[in-house]
């Protein structure tokens, strides 16, 4: 039996074969490696309420000793939690030094994982304690690693922890205590706020305010009984102040079963140096990514850790750019597919001896969560570097790939599913992230929609979430065209560039593309770098002894890779205004404010609206936090281009509101260039009183004469407002080539009053001649229709069929033979028949 020679086991086990030996106090911690993995278990029974301790009988508690380095980062995951019932198992993780002073902790009342980061090099004691329930955990230790303005949201550096101020975040939470509520309410009389306005805000907690508990977490009992630190011995006032707040928050927040109270940190300026690699990582230099993540430390060092959710093949998690991010994973995959099921795990399914390695190792998941997501600092790997787009963000990792066998580069797990989980929706899993995603990055797609994935990506942004999709890798193939989801209307679709800021060749184009995003070109090397010009990413690489992959990065190219460039931008800007919509980034992208317009003026169909910038995003964010940016309310139209063929007689366009506007929708009016035939104005067919919604176009193909056609339809707004939308049509030059179903013509006189038939013949269909002979003079028109499921219904829907001359079905419009009439000779041309 072999194993992972960097795994480690905790010494004090409930399983009665392990060898165990106590690790339950400073004195017994259990020395461990600085790179190493434990796997552990602890519990706390008999709490009747948050506040009481654990049995006296329980192992709620493992202590470990280790040399660190400062920004090395120690993580806690609960095997056994579930977000649907957070109060039946807690784990929390302290970082103390020697002497059991607590230096960072972790108490997050509701998630999977705990982490801390270690604040400078020494020997530390991790202590992985049971608050409630029993659970198996492993702890990791990564390596050094910045993770850019602010600490995860669930861990605190006590050195940066105001001793006085909270952050009360759900201020109409019952479990709040009454000195806290005081406080609340004073600083809502200071603001002359109306008391029924209750919003998260700083209060300042003075001395006495909080009495310090004499059980539960961070108490002087704990300190005493798991610390060894005994009551009477001096303590730092500032420090005490902290561990009653800390104590409190946790109370409460168990309480409540959700966050209602948090700690505050204050920030801490950060100089933003360039990437590890500027010339490998041009990508980041074509977004303006020194200057947008500088604006963020000058203008915003608090920013919020914003949280980037990659739907994947999965994710090799031990890579070192991966590992100090991740905060959420979950296996979207079916079990009849890898015979796990809906698992709380993402890991990407790889099989060293699968004998389609070159097809299957490539770790796509890894390689553009990287690019999203990759933190600051970490081991090089083969003497390189890299930073993700937005280094300080999140990454939940829903996986939806099994990378082994024929199909391994297919997207085989239940994509709307994974959607609905990230967006923090009820799911198949029967389980709900600790948080929500801010974005959420497709780099995958197909030819055709799919009605359930649309549904759940419009739910995901009625939450609150962008989804960005990459556009495909057609550009330079026949198979060019629309690919989804990134083509749904409310997903941004993101095409590639390259190193000059030009579409890459492979990039697919079509109307729905809306940004672009550097995708990379690996056939070139124009910085003469000495490396050819794709994205770096993380992925895995087959080890040596051929039974494993370590960690290593790979330069990539494709739409996959630039929509996670997006996906970062977006997320930069989350983090400065968490409030940001869909429907707001839509049209700051239809304003220009968050591009560099690369293409042809305006929106075109191979890079959209341009070239994201970060420095734009950024800046914009700012102003929206700031509330200093004029936009004013408009309207949204989709599709962006209605292209009828040569078969289509009908369109509908989506006007939607952005922001509130006052204005109506007045009329949306069609015009065609090229001819004198003249195309009605929109129908409503859903709509509300102000005229949002939905409308239906009609072309009238009859009188127009083969070509090709060319126009625009006009959305008037009561401001004076317009949008426009092309349009286009063919009108195909009949031939005798058609294959077409046996027609039926139909010789009708008219009398002045109506039609009576007065001959009628069945042809072979398109490309047959026939003759009707002995017409007497008079007034006629032709009908002549298939009858494809005879029904002997004459123009039945779906049929082929019109009238000669009027060539609609039901025209009256009729011609005349004279007395003298000799052979004529008519065109008579079966058209598509509304369905």
């Amino acid at each position: 039996m072999l194993a992972d020679p960097i795994l480690t086991v905790d010494s004090d086990l409930a399983d009665p074969n392990n060898s165990n030996t106590a690790n339950g106090t400073i004195s017994q911690a259990q020395f461990i490696d600085p790179d190493a993995e434990v796997r552990g278990y602890i519990q706390c029974t008999g709490k009747i309420s948050p506040s009481d301790p654990c049995d006296p009988n329980d192992d709620d508690q493992d202590y470990y000793r280790a040399t660190l380095e400062a920004g090395q980062v120690v993580t806690l995951t609960i095997a056994d939690f579930s977000p649907q019932t957070p109060d039946t198992l807690d784990l929390d993780l302290y970082l103390t030094d020697l002497t059991g002073t607590i230096l960072a902790q972790s108490i997050a009342f509701s998630s999977k994982n705990e982490t801390v980061t270690v604040p400078e090099n020494g020997e530390y004691i991790i202590i992985a304690d049971a608050f409630v329930g029993s659970s198996n955990y492993s702890l990791v230790i990564t390596p050094a690693f910045s993770t850019g303005p602010q600490q995860p949201a669930a861990a605190s550096q006590m050195s940066t922890m105001s001793p006085h101020f909270l952050t009360v975040v759900e201020p109409q939470s019952t479990a709040i205590p009454d000195p806290v509520r005081k406080r609340y309410r004073e600083r809502q009389v200071a603001s002359r706020e109306d008391r029924r306005v209750l919003r998260p805000r700083l209060v300042t907690m003075d001395d006495g305010d909080l009495a310090p508990a004499k059980t539960g977490a961070l108490s002087p009992g704990f300190l005493r009984d798991r610390l060894g630190i005994e009551t009477d011995a001096p303590v730092d006032p500032d420090y005490a102040a902290k561990l009653t707040l800390l104590h409190h928050i946790k109370i409460t927040n168990a309480t409540a079963r959700r966050e209602v109270l948090a700690p505050y940190h204050y920030p801490r300026m950060h100089q933003v140096a360039p990437p590890p690699d500027p010339s490998l990582q041009w990508n980041l230099g074509s977004v303006d990514w020194q200057s947008a993540l500088q604006e963020i430390e000058d203008r915003l060092p608090g920013a919020q850790r914003p949280l980037v959710a990659v739907l994947d093949s999965g994710v090799l998690t031990t890579h070192p750019k991966i590992a100090p991010v991740i905060v959420d994973a979950r296996d979207f995959v079916p079990a009849f597919i890898d015979g796990d099921a809906f698992d709380a795990e993402a890991e990407e399914s790889v099989d060293p001896n699968d004998p389609n390695g070159s097809e299957c190792f490539d770790f796509h998941g890894t390689h553009v969560a990287t690019i999203a997501t990759a933190p600051r600092g970490g081991p090089t790997l083969n003497g390189r570097d890299m930073v993700g787009g937005a280094p300080f963000a999140d990454l939940m990792m829903l996986k939806l790939g099994f990378s082994q066998g024929d199909d391994c580069r297919l997207i085989v797990g239940d994509i709307p599913e994974a959607i609905r989980y990230a967006a923090g929706l009820p799911n198949a899993s029967q389980t709900l992230p600790p948080r929500r995603a801010d974005v959420i990055n497709l780099s995958f797609g197909g030819p055709a929609p799919n009605p359930a994935t649309e549904a759940a990506i419009e739910e995901a942004i009625a939450a609150g979430v962008i989804v960005v999709a990459s556009a495909g890798n057609d550009g330079d193939g026949t198979e060019n065209g629309p690919s989804w989801p990134a083509s749904f209307p409310d997903v941004f679709a993101v095409a590639a560039t390259d190193i000059n800021d030009l579409r890459a060749p492979y990039s697919s184009f079509y109307p729905q593309v809306e940004i672009a995003a550097p995708g990379g070109d690996v056939r070139f090397d124009l910085n003469v770098d000495g490396f050819a010009d794709g994205i770096i990413g993380g992925v895995g690489r087959l080890n040596t002894a051929g039974n494993g992959f370590d960690p290593r990065y790979s330069l990539y190219q494709g739409t996959s890779m630039a929509a996670p460039m997006a996906a970062a931008g977006f997320a930069l800007m989350k983090s400065i205004y968490p409030q940001l919509t869909s429907d707001e980034a839509h049209r700051l992208v239809e304003e220009g404010l968050l591009t560099t317009d690369i293409g042809a003026p305006g929106r075109d169909p191979e890079t959209g609206f341009g070239l994201i910038s970060y420095r734009k995003m950024v800046d914009v964010a700012l102003q929206l936090r700031d509330d200093a940016l004029n936009l004013p309310p408009g309207f949204r139209i989709d599709p962006p281009v209605v292209d009828l063929g040569n078969i289509g007689n009908t369109a509908t366009i989506d006007v939607t509101r952005l922001g509130s506007p006052s204005f109506t929708i007045d009329r949306v009016s069609v015009a065609v260039t090229g001819s004198s035939a003249s195309i009605p104005d929109g129908q409503p067919l859903v709509t509300d009183a102000e005229g949002f919604g939905t409308y239906e176009i009609t072309v009238d193909r009859s009188g127009f004469t083969p070509g090709s056609y060319f126009g625009e339809i006009t959305v008037h707004a009561s401001n004076g407002d317009t949008k426009i939308v092309p349009l286009s049509f063919q009108i195909p030059q009949p031939s005798l080539n058609a294959e077409t179903a046996p027609a039926l013509i139909l010789l009708e006189a008219f009398d002045g009053n109506g039609f009576t038939e007065v001959d009628r013949i069945v042809s072979n269909g398109a490309g047959e001649s026939f003759s009707l002979t002995g017409v007497e003079a008079g007034d006629y028109r032709l009908r002549i229709t298939t009858d494809m499921d005879f029904d002997r219904e004459i123009c039945d829907a779906g049929e082929l069929g019109g009238t000669f001359p009027g060539k609609a079905c039901d025209s009256t419009a009729v011609f005349t033979v004279p007395d003298d009439s000799e052979s004529v000779t008519l065109d008579l041309i079966l058209d598509r028949l509304p369905d």
